[in-house]
């Protein structure tokens, strides 16, 4: 395994810890704050942001294992 390809793990590992973590505190604020009424569409922006993120780095890796045939 190459450098590269460690590296874009570490990145897509940090990007699940980093999207958990900014879940569960925005998950906390809404509660504290009127739950769903204030936050309606938290799940969705969740979900959009973590696909995006998870597909570019996903995308990345096979370009890096497609470039070395």
């Amino acid at each position: 395994m190459s450098f590269r390809e460690k590296f874009l793990l570490y990145v897509l590992a940090s990007i699940f810890a980093s999207q958990i973590l900014l879940f569960g505190w925005a998950a906390v604020q809404c509660g504290a704050h009127g739950g769903l009424k204030v936050c309606p569409a938290l799940g969705q922006r969740y979900d959009t942001t973590f696909a995006v993120m998870i597909s570019t780095v996903l995308a990345l890796l096979t370009g890096s294992k497609l470039g070395k045939q």
